[in-house]
């Protein structure tokens, strides 16, 4: 008779019937039989994803070729016996009979460690959230615990568990040694209660974030602490290279039953023959790696949270832990809840995780850390196995729509099907292809069925389980479930300073409140109640003001006061009268011509007092204005005139006609407020520009508000510097005309000349500047030069454009008294829609103004891509409503109903801009959206980068731009200051490198005298754009500089598979060029052996990078002269082909034996 295992090498597999199916479902619940019925849904039965794979795994070994993911589909018995009936044969190897006792540990025989155990050791020693260690501390707090006990029962479980003795070697490999590990005993019978919270807290801080020397076989560490009345607090710290979690409730059952005197035996198999089993079928292996390279390409990245500078810098280190439990009828009702969906427990948790971080994610679409408790069945001893058993797979979780668990555990099943390529190695396909190293650092681990957290002897030996924290290299949120005390415990370990302020605290609530829903059947929480209480109070804006015209007021005031200087400038000023008068004769002629309510007439003019009465005449005449720039090239001009439908062109010529035509002077027209007031046009993301119809209501309703904030009265003056095309001029000219105040024109020729601004500045005594940052800093450098400053200006209103500032304390050096204000907003609502007067000095954590909050009638929402309010401090698409907001695009309904939306009766704008709420209701300004860049994988928006080099002293303006494809894309600037001949590039990015990640480091800084500006006073960022983009052609890859130099590059060239006929350079990024923790080990132990470098670390290649960077590293710790002599040593043994090193070799060896042979022995 054949044995079980003879279906090896045959086409057909064993026949596994329902009822075989049954029982072995019902074991594996631990249910009688008759409770699994053919149809009973599984997963309602408790059958969850581990031991679905589980089932998958036996099944597969006893050779049948079953999907985890087809078993996951139909979690049926019957679906199940049908799937494995179907199921085709698998070749088999038979199950190896127990291994001999386990012979003793040689010391000097080193082995590798498990890949999650060596991203582990990698990550200690990253750069980017390294520097702490994978660990798992718990307190327990008990009473009467014997130290000499304990510190036999350690020491037993350490002998028992090879993996707690073994040590870390620098080359990424593990040799297991004599016990080092360390009890240490802190007597605080005598303290009084101060000092013993004092010392506890003390012990926990250190305990809960130390960096256990795994180089000297510390793999963990016991601390009891002896307090008053009987007292005890043990406290067990393990590094999870050695010992993951399960394996760590193995330790402290040993460790209890150690205590009490119970002889621990050493199980019989080790965890280094667990790491030497067979490898998976190839087969499957090959399938798996098939499935996950098609997906690189469309996985996401890591949520993108709201960090603080350190946690952008990758320095946070400190871990808080935040927890949540849940009783026993709590855990009931969320299992029930699961079970009305179709899914386990565990996936109904973990949409909930996925869907709070969804909410405070940047990034829509993003990729969690699902670590996998699967050590296989491959020995009767392996239960008892101290090791890392741990492997991980990626979710991906779409937010763009609701996050469902149903969603996730398909998507959790079609992963997991395919577990022989396991998380890290993904993360290290991701990063081969995106040229970066890429990271998941949220992690969400459930231990849901592996039963309760600690066995109740550990709790009776050394009491109940207090605080525990883990903590994990390049980890910003580790989240856990598990069973505990009969209900659930839920924890989330989280880089306590990486986020930004509140953010943790918020997003942790929102989870417990989602647990609370889900539980109750009721909806999910939205955003958190504070926030929603403090952007109602930002947006109460109300304002019961009657509409009107903008040209109203105007001539109420030239009737009223008709000699009130209107119009100034280098030619004779303009009375109200005059203005008026001339404005009523266009505004005849106009309706002589046929002009009238609803048409538009473009204004083709240049800067001067004719363009005031072009504009004026025109909105008499019941008509709107179509600004069309002088300077505009005649295929836009022609674009405009098309597309604005205008009835008349009012040029030089034509507005003198007009004055010259007998024609009546009419009375103003008595507009519709509704009524389009002015037609702008903007760029076009197409290339033909949009035209954006404002009505008088939206317009005034902007401007009335500034002039009762910053109370302009029939004394002030602005100063015209927009052009007529660009929306400030708006405000310009109807914000002094509408309270019988006077605006200060230039001419065209003075409208690029700062010297000539200043001069009409000083000589009309303006009050009030409205305009652009670029203008501002122009105006500022010539009052800096002069005798008298500016002191008339009382009121500076800025807007268009970032306001950086700098320019607060620079416009009060020659402007004492004037308010400043930043304003944000866009065309398509009004001039102005928010605004931030600065009264003090700018906070320091400014680099700009902050957009501050809406206007009068105006509201403001920041939403993600399913119009969701973001929360606090998450970067969203700004929209704008209410009164200001414009009437839609010029002939162009499709982007209209686009851009233009209502919701529940407020009509918004969707700018397209990105921001974020502050924690006080405010807003900031984050740039366009199309400002977010990727650069090798990485995200980047451009405004932080420009931000962090405008921190750099001396810089005043940073523009950020990317150049070059592939691993050679990089972030180039150019910055301006004051003093730009003072400027040192190199010290500009040491700033900036201390500030923000290094894939946020621009390449190179380029240093301009100033920013050429756009026709409406804007940067012109394309112009810098091509300026910074020819610097990047002419600057081809560094070669090496020196032999060490060469020799590094050779070995980099070999370790990451580079073309050597297209060499990288020298300053390339080692992980931006393909690399990963895994070659940077392999770099390190070419490094070491080719250029007998013993002291090189992986660490060096973390901070180095570069080929360049890590010759630096290396010299550090050698004699530079000595590392160039073996360099080039290398480089000439290197280039030899096989024949020549073959003789080579042959000669030395010839000459050694040579050299050995007695004198009297030699022929």
């Amino acid at each position: 008779m054949s044995e079980p295992s003879s279906a090896l090498g045959t086409d057909s597999a064993p026949a596994i019937g329902l009822d075989e199916v049954r029982a072995t479902i019902a074991a594996a619940l631990d249910l009688p039989v008759h409770e699994v019925t053919p149809d009973a849904d599984l997963i309602g039965l408790g059958l969850d994803s581990l031991r679905m794979m589980a089932l998958a795994g036996g099944w597969r070994k006893r050779g049948v070729a079953i999907n985890f993911a087809r078993l996951a589909a139909e979690p049926t018995a019957a679906a199940w016996a049908s799937l494995l009936a179907a199921a085709p044969a698998v070749p088999l190897t038979p199950d190896p009979a127990p291994a001999p006792p386990a012979p003793p540990a040689d010391p000097t025989d080193a082995f590798a460690l498990a890949p999650m155990a060596h991203a582990y050791w990698a990550g200690r020693q990253a750069a980017e959230l390294g520097s702490v260690a994978a660990h798992l501390s718990v307190e327990f707090d008990g009473a009467g615990v014997d130290p000499d006990r304990l510190r036999d029962a350690v020491h037993s479980v350490a002998q028992a568990h090879p993996q707690l003795r073994a040590r870390i070697l620098p080359d990424g490999t593990q040799r297991i040694g004599p016990d080092a590990t360390r009890v240490s005993v802190v007597d605080l019978r005598g303290a009084d209660a101060a000092r013993v919270r004092a010392e506890l807290d003390r012990l926990r801080d250190e305990r809960t974030h130390q960096l256990l020397d795994i180089a000297a076989g510390r793999m963990w560490d016991v601390t009891l602490t002896l307090l008053p009345e009987g007292a005890s607090r043990l406290h067990v710290d393990v590094d999870m290279i050695a010992a993951d979690a399960v394996s760590y409730r193995i330790l402290m059952r040993d460790l209890a039953a150690a205590y009490r005197g119970e002889a621990i035996a050493a199980p019989d198999y080790r965890y280094r023959d667990y790491l030497d089993r067979p490898p998976v079928d190839a087969a499957v292996r090959a399938d798996d790696e098939r499935f996950w390279r098609a997906r690189v390409p469309e996985l996401p990245g890591a949520p993108e949270l709201p960090l603080s500078a350190a946690g952008r810098a990758g320095t946070a280190l400190r871990v808080r832990r935040m927890h949540h439990r849940v009783d026993g009828a709590g855990k009931a009702a969320i299992e029930a809840a699961a079970r009305t969906r179709g899914v386990t427990p565990a996936m109904a948790l973990a949409s909930v995780f996925a869907a709070t971080v969804a909410r405070w994610s940047a990034a829509d679409r993003f990729l969690l850390n699902l670590p996998l408790f699967d050590r296989e069945p491959v020995h009767p001893d392996i239960d008892g196995v101290v090791g890392d058993f741990t492997s991980s797979v990626l979710l991906d979780v779409d937010g763009t729509a609701p996050v469902t668990a149903e969603a996730l555990q398909r998507t959790l099943h079609r992963n997991a099907a395919h577990g022989t390529v396991g998380g890290v190695e993904v993360l290290r396909m991701l990063g081969r292809a995106q040229g970066r190293q890429v990271l998941a650092p949220v992690v969400y681990t459930s231990a849901i069925g592996l039963g309760e957290l600690f066995d109740p002897t550990v709790t009776a030996t050394f009491g109940t389980a207090g605080h525990i924290v883990s903590q994990g290299p390049q980890v910003l949120l580790d989240a856990q479930v598990t069973e505990f005390d009969g209900g659930l415990l839920l924890n989330w370990d989280i880089r306590a300073d990486a986020f930004e302020d509140g953010v943790a605290d918020a997003m942790f609530e929102h989870y417990r409140a989602s647990l609370r829903a889900l539980a109750d059947g009721t909806a999910a929480p939205g955003l958190p109640a504070d926030q929603v209480r403090r952007r109602a109070e930002a947006n109460a804006t109300a304002h019961d003001a009657p509409p009107r015209t903008l040209h109203g007021r105007f001539f109420a005031a030239a009737a009223a006061r008709p000699d009130a200087p209107a119009v100034l400038g280098d030619g004779a000023p303009l009375t109200y009268g005059e203005l008026a008068a001339a404005a009523l004769r266009v505004a005849g002629a106009l309706r002589a011509d046929g002009i009238g309510a609803g048409d538009a007439v473009a204004i083709h003019l240049p800067k001067g007092p004719g363009q005031v009465i072009a504009v004026l005449g025109v909105l008499a005449a019941g008509a709107h204005y179509v600004p069309v720039g002088y300077a505009q090239p005649p295929a836009r001009r022609a674009a405009i005139l098309a597309g604005s439908g205008a009835r008349m062109l009012l040029d030089g010529e034509a507005l003198a006609a007009a004055l010259a035509r007998d024609t009546a002077a009419p009375d103003p027209a008595d507009t519709d407020p509704a009524e389009v007031a002015y037609v702008l046009y903007t760029s076009g993301s197409t290339g033909v520009p949009k035209g954006v119809e404002v009505s008088h209501d939206a317009a005034t309703n902007t401007i009335d508000d500034l002039v009762e904030r910053f109370a302009l009265g029939p004394a002030d003056r602005t100063l015209g510097v927009s052009a007529l095309e660009f929306d400030l001029s708006v405000f310009d000219l109807f914000a002094p005309l509408s309270v019988g105040g006077a605006v200060v024109v230039m001419a065209e020729e003075a409208k690029a000349d700062p010297a000539a601004w200043l001069d009409l500045t000083v000589r009309h005594a303006v009050t009030v500047v409205n305009a652009v940052p670029a203008v501002l800093d122009l105006l500022l450098a010539r009052a800096h030069g002069s005798a008298t400053g500016v002191p008339a200006l009382r009121a500076v209103l800025l807007g268009g454009d970032r306001v950086c500032v700098d320019l607060i304390e620079r416009t009060r050096a020659v402007a004492p008294a004037a308010r400043f204000a930043g304003l944000g907003g866009a065309t398509e609502a009004a001039i102005h829609s928010t605004v931030r007067e600065v009264t003090g000095p700018a906070p320091a954590h400014w680099d700009c103004v902050p957009y501050g909050r809406p206007l009068r009638n105006v509201r403001c929402r920041v939403v993600d891509g399913a119009s969701r309010d973001r929360p606090d401090h998450v970067p969203g698409e700004l929209w704008i409503g209410g009164r200001s907001v414009a009437l839609g695009y010029r002939g162009d309904p499709e982007r209209t109903a686009d851009r233009f939306v209502e919701v529940d009766g407020v009509r918004w704008y969707r700018t397209g801009d990105r921001g974020r709420y502050d924690g006080d209701g405010g807003i900031d300004f984050l740039g366009r959206a199309d400002n977010q860049v990727k650069v090798r994988g990485h995200r980047v928006e451009l405004g932080e980068v420009e931000s962090a080099l405008r921190s750099a002293p001396g810089v005043d303006g940073a523009i950020v731009r990317v150049v070059g494809e592939a691993h050679r894309a990089q972030l180039v600037a150019a910055v301006t200051g004051d003093s730009p001949a003072e400027l040192d590039p190199a010290a500009v990015l040491a700033v900036v490198a201390a500030a923000v990640p290094g894939y946020m480091v621009p390449a190179r800084v380029r240093v301009l005298d100033a920013f050429p500006l756009t026709g409406n006073g804007k940067t012109d960022r394309a112009a810098i754009g091509a300026l910074l983009a020819g610097d990047a052609e002419r600057a081809p890859a560094r070669a090496p500089g020196s032999a060490l130099e060469r020799a590094l590059l050779a070995l980099v060239i070999e370790v990451i598979g580079a073309d050597p006929a297209d060499p990288p350079g020298v300053d390339d990024d080692f992980f931006a060029l393909g690399g990963d923790s895994v070659q940077a080990t392999a770099l390190v132990a070419a490094i070491r052996d080719w250029l007998d470098a013993p002291a090189m670390t992986i660490a060096q290649v973390f901070a180095g990078r570069t080929v360049a960077g890590i010759a630096t590293a290396v010299a550090e710790h050698d004699d530079p002269a000595r590392l160039d002599a073996v360099a080039e040593v290398y480089l000439e043994v290197s280039a030899l082909g096989a024949d020549e090193l073959a003789e080579l070799i042959a000669a030395e060896t010839a000459e050694a034996a040579a050299s050995d042979t007695p004198e009297g022995d030699r022929a």
